[in-house]
C-alpha cells in the first residue's frame, strides 16, 4: 500500500488507495516528530479513517491518479503516530481512537 504520510516536512503527500488496506504515518503538525495533534486535526483524521475503513473515500482525497479506487465493503487501517519527541504519540493515538469509536 502507498504510505500516507502527514508531516510538516516537504515530503510528497498523496491519499491514493492502492490496496485493500491503508497505512498512515502521522509525524506531527507543528514540528517533525513532535507536538500534539490539535483536536481539529484529529477530528479530520477520524472522519477520513472511518470513510476509508467503510470502503469509501473522502470527497477531497488528494490523489496522484485521477482513477478513483474501487469501493470495498471494508478496509483495514494501520495508522501510526510518530510525533514522539515529547511523548505525544500514545496520547494522540488514544484521542484518535476515542473519536473513531464515537462515529
Amino acid at each position: 500500500a502507498l504510505v500516507i504520510s502527514d508531516a510538516v516536512a516537504d515530503w510528497p503527500y498523496a491519499e491514493d488507495v492502492t490496496s485493500n488496506f491503508l497505512y498512515l504515518r502521522l509525524h506531527g503538525t507543528e514540528t517533525l516528530y513532535g507536538g500534539a495533534y490539535p483536536d481539529a486535526a484529529l477530528d479530520r483524521w477520524a472522519a477520513r479513517l472511518v470513510k476509508w475503513a467503510n470502503g469509501g473515500e473522502p470527497a477531497d482525497a488528494q490523489r496522484i491518479s485521477p482513477k478513483r479506487p474501487r469501493a470495498a465493503a471494508h478496509r483495514d487501517i494501520y495508522c501510526y503516530f510518530d510525533n514522539d519527541k515529547k511523548v505525544k504519540a500514545p496520547f494522540d493515538a488514544q484521542r484518535l481512537r476515542a473519536r473513531i469509536e464515537e462515529k
